[in-house]
């Protein structure tokens, strides 16, 4: 897992090539602080139930609120959203990843193509892909700026994957739909999330990935819900699953060591070349920290990014701003997930005891490895 991208929302979904020139500009959006990635929750709804959902309980009628809150604002509304897409674009954006809730639910997703097509925006989709059918894999194959999908696969077989999303032949479809989107020559990804209900199955889940011939990355990190609920981190994997995963199927994946530590390298692209908004306008420091920088309903998108308090926060960060991290001896072997920190803290400059115990562990493997 050496080396990484700064966020997984920089990493690029497209076919096998030369990424360089990619590469050189995302590190050129990182240090002038361009917003050259952004994700935008285009919808909360979704047509899976899914137990780890980070967004909110699935088998509840919506997000949690007290009963004194007001009601949630609505999610955007397309001419908004078209809107914001050109403030983007303004802003520097050049790649546009368009996450959910499940997007092909979201009943304006051609229209938002469209324009994206139209004002020079490389679209990435984030689905679990079973409602892609044949005539919209047909339609999403002909848009020359779609850079590719990414599929989640929750297991190998229809029981353990069906038994996460909780709908009956969900794995199948997911598998179907990926299989139909490539055959239109679309680069699809599979995102296997590893939790406490496959963690016996990863192996054969890299190899029925590897079997199909699709390109893959792995995620281990199961966060509370953004509504501030935790049920989802019933389904993490425990230190005894963690530490035979990596001693078994994960071991040529384990972090080595290998990453910078220095203050250049060691802040990620959260509000620098990254950021997300979600479906309710909200601009956040990345799609997996929900602290809220401004909404585009109330001030233009250049606004926030440039002046919010929020991203000069952390824009400013040294390391020893972390002070659990400053004088950890894993840096290197971390994965330092802001996201995972936020959510289990509610500090950025928090941490998650689960990421760190994951650090700990590929650091004492690391050692006994290089004393055999």
């Amino acid at each position: 897992m050496d080396p990484a991208p700064r966020c997984q929302d920089d990493a690029v979904i497209a076919p096998p090539g030369d990424h360089a020139v990619v590469s050189r500009m995302q590190s050129m959006a990182y240090e002038r602080m361009i917003p050259l990635n952004v994700s935008l929750e285009v919808t909360l709804k979704c047509n899976i139930r899914c137990l780890h959902c980070y967004n909110f309980d699935r088998d509840t009628a919506g997000p949690a609120c007290d009963d004194a809150a007001p009601t949630p604002a609505p999610e955007l509304e397309l001419p908004e959203v078209l809107t914001l897409m050109g403030e983007l674009r303004a802003a520097g954006c050049l790649f546009l990843s368009l996450t959910g809730g499940e997007v092909l639910t979201y009943p304006h997703l051609f229209a938002v193509l469209d324009h994206a097509r139209d004002i020079n925006l490389a679209v990435q989709l984030l689905s679990n892909g079973t409602l892609l059918r044949p005539g919209v894999a047909a339609r999403l194959g002909g848009y020359r700026n779609l850079l590719g999908v990414s599929i989640s696969v929750y297991g190998a077989t229809p029981e353990v994957h069906d038994g996460i999303t909780q709908v009956h032949g969900s794995w199948k479809r997911t598998l179907d739909g990926a299989e139909r989107l490539r055959a239109q020559g679309v680069a699809v990804r599979l995102k296997l999330i590893v939790m406490r209900g496959n963690a016996h199955e990863v192996a054969a889940m890299r190899a029925l990935a590897d079997g199909r011939g699709f390109p893959y990355m792995l995620d281990l990190t199961i966060t509370s819900r953004h509504d501030g609920t935790d049920g989802s981190l019933a389904m993490r994997i425990d230190p005894e699953q963690l530490n035979a995963l990596y001693r078994g199927p994960l071991g040529d994946l384990i972090p080595t060591g290998g990453r910078s530590v220095d203050e250049a390298a060691f802040p990620c692209n959260c509000a620098r070349g990254n950021c997300a908004i979600s479906a309710r306008g909200e601009v956040y420091p990345c799609v997996s920290v929900p602290w809220s920088a401004g909404n585009v309903r109330k001030q233009p998108f250049i606004d926030i990014w440039r002046g919010s308090p929020v991203f000069e926060r952390i824009r400013g960060l040294r390391i020893a701003d972390y002070p659990s991290c400053a004088p950890c001896p894993d840096k290197a072997y971390c994965s330092r997930d802001r996201g995972a920190a936020y959510n289990a803290s509610g500090s950025y400059t928090g941490i998650d005891p689960f990421v760190c115990s994951a650090a700990g562990l590929a650091r004492k493997i690391g050692q006994e490895r290089s004393t055999r």
